[in-house]
């Protein structure tokens, strides 16, 4: 009996996603855990990986085209279903020109009902900002930016992750193509651009937090002089993968400190307060076209090295937007950090319903006093967004104390 391959729930805001590619075509085999589609949410594009195993019957929605989450997207069941799940596709499928599934239908995208099929994508192996199937990689927003300018995506080399064409290839080509035609064209002082799906659900959620949320901010200094010490030691002893930053010893004492102020690690939702017993740790990464949160969960009870490994490959695969299920859900707290860009100290914006959010700044050498004397030491400003409904100005300069004092007894860490 033919089964039903629903659009999943793949970020914890998303309320519809869009098929971008389908790696596999109707009467194709499909075994649990193998790839079916490439979807993007409002937060990233994601692989879909089938829970079904049988033939695939039916592709419900084309490329480019939309579903709401749990809408149906595709039939898998017996191969002896074809006939019957799937006879009016076939003919479709055979006859139809095979650049015709490079393209949603105009019905799908007129927001009319999606079609029933398809034609499966041209074979070969191809390069560049090309994939196995022969489409072409881009991102959504170049997409639409090559079809209002004209540009033929096939003869653009990618710059994005593995190859994909992003914004500013698009545009590059289409001044390179207009300087070609007329050698005293000059670009336009201005540009006006629609945001992608992800810059959009950002706008919003940002708009929502700073109009919504009773923000405050307080910030402390840390000396970071020992953590210093201590992860040239380290590091030196730990092979290169398990090697740790400076950011996952901010993340691995938030957790512990989180642990002590159930507060900071609460959420305000529906009216209510949601206290949360792990210390699920969302880090900001930046992207392409805006900036993305995946979640280190369960940080409080990891070794400081485990998390240096699970970081880094969480944040490669956020930058490649090639996230997981579950990668950008599930978080309780956040922390921001600019300091390697030079940026000495800055307020975050809370990330709804999280109590709070910590902005990371740079270390540098400052004049401090001790014991009398001016020294220089390693300085680094710890500064504190939270959501007044839930984290108050004495719990929350508690919690920044308990952060800092971890911090500058950074063994304390290794335990």
């Amino acid at each position: 009996m033919a089964r039903e391959v629903p659009m999943p729930r793949l970020s914890d805001t998303m309320e519809e996603g869009r098929v971008l590619q389908w790696y596999k075509q109707v009467g194709d085999s499909v075994a649990k855990g193998e790839l079916l589609a490439e979807i993007e949410t409002d937060k990233a594009v994601m692989d879909l990986e089938s829970v079904e195993e049988g033939t695939l019957l039916q592709l419900l929605v084309a490329e480019g085209g939309s579903a709401a989450l749990g809408a149906p997207i595709a039939l898998v069941g017996d191969a002896s279903e074809l006939g019957s799940e799937a006879a009016a596709a076939a003919p479709a499928a055979e006859s139809a020109p095979a650049t015709a599934a490079a393209q949603p239908s105009a019905a799908a995208s007129d927001g009319g009902p999606p079609p029933t099929s398809f034609a499966p994508q041209a074979a070969g192996q191809e390069t560049g900002a090309r994939q196995d199937t022969g489409r072409i990689k881009a991102s959504p927003l170049a997409r639409r930016i090559a079809a209002e300018q004209g540009v033929d995506l096939s003869q653009i080399a990618g710059t994005g992750p593995g190859g994909r064409i992003v914004k500013d290839d698009v545009e590059n080509a289409a001044r390179t193509a207009a300087a070609a035609e007329d050698p005293a064209a000059m670009p336009s002082e201005t540009e006006v651009a629609s945001p992608s799906r992800m810059q959009a659900t950002i706008i919003r959620r940002m708009l929502e937090s700073k109009t919504t949320v009773p923000h405050f901010y307080l910030t402390m200094e840390v000396d970071m002089s020992a953590a210093k010490a201590m992860r040239a030691e380290v590091n030196a002893a730990w092979s290169e993968e398990e090697r740790i930053s400076y950011n996952d010893i901010v993340i691995r004492a938030t957790a512990l400190a989180l642990m002590r102020h159930p507060d900071a690690n609460g959420s305000y939702r529906d009216g209510g307060f949601v206290y949360h017993q792990a210390a699920n740790i969302g880090i900001a990464v930046a992207v392409p076209e805006g900036l993305l949160v995946p979640v280190l969960k369960n940080c409080d009870t990891k070794p400081l090295r485990q998390l240096a490994v699970e970081a880094k490959v969480l944040a490669e695969r956020t930058r490649q937007g090639r996230n997981r299920p579950g990668d950008l859900e599930g978080g309780t707290f956040t922390v921001s950090n600019l300091g390697m860009f030079g940026v000495r100290d800055f307020y975050a914006i809370v990330n709804p319903p999280q109590a709070a959010i910590i902005a990371v700044g740079a270390i540098e050498p400052r004049p401090v006093v001790r014991d009398g004397e001016i020294v220089a030491r390693d300085i680094m400003y710890l500064s504190i967004s939270a959501d007044h409904r839930i984290l108050y100005g004495a719990p929350a300069a508690e919690f920044l104390r308990d952060l800092k004092d971890l911090l500058e007894n950074p063994y304390n860490l290794l335990i």
